[in-house]
């Protein structure tokens, strides 16, 4: 007799978290019923050199509801999401670092969304802590809004969704609880490249047609040391910008000038960004910027750089409408011009 479909499966692709991946699954399966098999938990061990594996077999051998795979070889992390998204059993997705702990009480108040009206996504709230000190670095981190939004709203379709994630920038994983039959079946985390939550996140939140944000702290982030931008080399510069390369043909048509708005606004910020570091990184930034990032910036973005300016001006955003106009990336962005095909012959 087959077991019946979990309702929601944690997914955690784990790499030399030997330290940590205890307490992470503590904290998760502290909020089941013993016998409940309604939440599975799957790892992916990426290769570890350490004894990440081995913590975690210990952990499936005391229960059932925990599955280990494993790479043979490492593949990074977008790798390691991809075979937990096929591995996946559960009605909901929810992507959890294995360094990272769940607040108690957040699996019951996330099963309590989805008793009440079944939503394609929930997002949530979280905390960030030093892992030297266990305590947050600042009073603020304490919570952390992931959606820009009414609190506990339950809002309909994907324009609400979208203004509130690109107006945090933040497309975490973790912070999100995705009903599997909306996943896209060609959707991928794009292997071996950063910034995937960007990549996949925004794409995955053109799908939602109902989702719900809870202003609780479902997520406490352990904050280790270097963060992907501190990181950056010459390559991941690049893989910034793809991230979200191609998007501008895929918001819908009814898309409304708000989110145009705020998408163009995330990609003038990133070109701005992107461009200040490639002057220490790239040995001819110049050349970067005219045949790399503006055309990767130009598929992204739904507005062109004068369109941009004119709704920074209608939107009364003057002091973006004055960056904009004043930074290097925007200057560069008015003068370019996209390469066409050739013209037919006359």
């Amino acid at each position: 007799m087959n077991a019946p479909r979990p309702w929601l499966s944690i997914l955690l692709a784990a790499y030399r978290v030997e330290a940590y991946v205890d307490a992470c699954a503590a904290s998760i399966l502290a909020q089941l019923e013993p016998g409940d098999m309604g939440v599975e938990l799957v790892f992916v061990d990426d290769a570890s050199p350490d004894a990440t594996a081995a913590r975690i077999e210990a952990i499936a051998a005391r229960d059932p509801r925990v599955r280990l795979i494993r790479h043979a070889r490492n593949g990074g992390v977008s790798a390691a999401r991809n075979t937990l998204l096929d591995a996946a059993r559960g009605d909901y997705l929810w992507y959890v670092d294995p360094d990272d702990l769940v607040q108690p009480g957040a699996i019951a108040s996330l099963r309590g969304v989805i008793d009440a009206r079944p939503p394609d996504l929930v997002s949530c709230d979280f905390l960030s802590f030093d892992d030297a000190t266990g305590r947050p670095r600042k009073p603020a981190y304490a919570h952390i809004a992931s959606f820009a939004g009414p609190a506990g709203a339950s809002e309909e379709g994907y324009e609400a969704l979208l203004l509130g994630l690109f107006a945090t920038g933040r497309f975490h994983p973790w912070s999100k609880v995705v009903r599997r039959a909306i996943w896209p079946a060609g959707l991928r985390f794009p292997a071996g490249r950063v910034f995937e939550d960007l990549a996949v996140y925004a794409r995955l939140g053109l799908q939602v047609r109902h989702h719900v944000h809870v202003p609780e702290v479902w997520i406490a982030y352990r904050q280790r040391a270097g963060s992907e931008l501190a990181k950056l080399d010459a390559a991941k510069l690049d893989q910034w910008l793809q991230a979200l390369a191609g998007y501008a043909a895929e918001l819908p048509e009814d898309a409304s000038a708000a989110l145009r708005l705020a998408v163009a606004h995330h990609c003038a910020r990133t070109l701005a960004r992107a461009l200040r570091r490639a002057r220490r990184l790239k040995p001819d930034a110049r050349t970067w910027l005219r045949e790399t990032a503006l055309p990767l910036w130009a598929s992204a973005s739904p507005l062109d750089a004068h369109e941009l300016e004119h709704a920074y001006w209608e939107a009364g955003r003057f002091g973006d409408f004055l960056r904009w106009q004043l930074n290097a990336a925007g200057r560069a962005a008015r003068a370019y011009r996209p390469a066409t095909s050739s013209s037919k012959a006359s």
